[in-house]
């Protein structure tokens, strides 16, 4: 797993301790399906920036009703109410703002699925390049609300690596290809059809 280092953080805010938990729970999760799943793994990932917007809304107390979505927290609207708070959570937030913007964007496009634009390559690969992607930048996350909020020096080295993800193979093909049926031609359908019956 690559996202352990999370909970060495030293907590003593109980709700602090209860969000990081939750995070790293769905951080674990995410992982799990990287590797075979990837799609699965982006929409967790997006769903896992969403709850970070949430605890840093609490944190900081920014004011967003609960219930706020992921692209709530981060763009503005026509509404100067809302608009306020968006840019209140984004003066908190200003060196995560581009990480998170990423992680929405990358997750609509796993969660469109094969409805997106294809980008030149095929389905499974394009979910995996976005799982990777992904993963990259939430580790840049939770890297710096480790400095932020918790004051920790030790992670600036940290890296995501696809060989800790559980279920990483050197050998195994990730996406094996489906065999492909020959289809008889109308010949040998033909002389088939004529040695069953006898003619």
């Amino acid at each position: 797993m690559n996202f352990t280092f999370m909970t060495e953080c030293e907590i003593s805010d109980p709700e602090m301790e209860r969000a990081y938990q939750e995070i790293y729970r769905e951080l674990e999760d995410a992982e799990n399906h990287y590797w075979k799943e990837p799609r699965q793994c982006g929409i967790i990932l997006r769903g896992t920036a969403e709850r970070i917007c949430r605890f840093y809304n609490d944190h900081y107390g920014i004011g967003f009703p609960e219930g706020t979505l992921l692209e709530e927290f981060l763009c503005y609207t026509d509404e100067d109410a809302h608009n306020v708070r968006v840019s209140r959570f984004l003066s908190m937030v200003r060196e995560q703002r581009d990480r998170l913007n990423k992680l929405r964007m990358l997750g609509d496009d796993c969660i469109l699925g094969e409805e997106g634009p294809d980008r030149g390559m095929e389905f499974n690969e394009r979910m995996a390049q976005n799982a990777e992607k992904m993963a990259d930048t939430m580790m840049e996350v939770i890297k710096a609300m480790c400095k932020k909020l918790n004051g920790r020096t030790d992670v600036d080295g940290l890296e995501f690596y696809e060989d800790w993800v559980p279920g990483y193979s050197e050998t195994e093909e990730r996406f094996p290809k489906k065999p492909v049926e020959k289809k008889q031609s109308f010949v040998s359908k033909l002389l088939h059809r004529k040695k069953q019956t006898g003619e």
